[in-house]
């Protein structure tokens, strides 16, 4: 279960986002701001609120996990 206060704790890692913003914040915004759980589906629920906090359109981007 993720904790009940759950946007007060995005608020206070994360506050400069906003969707009103014009551009998401530079990669180095993320080098010293971290929220850890031990849960997959923990971490799958509190990057959904943030990614509700971001701005500009959602992108989803591939990988290959192996040798071609």
């Amino acid at each position: 279960m993720i904790r009940p206060n759950l946007d007060a704790m995005i608020e206070s890692i994360y506050g400069d986002i906003h969707p009103e913003q014009h551009a998401p914040p530079p990669p180095e915004y993320f080098l010293n701001r971290i929220i850890l759980s031990a849960r997959n589906e923990d971490v799958d629920d509190i990057n959904a609120c943030i990614l509700e906090r971001m701005p500009g359109e959602e992108r989803t981007f591939h990988s290959v996990d192996s040798v071609i």
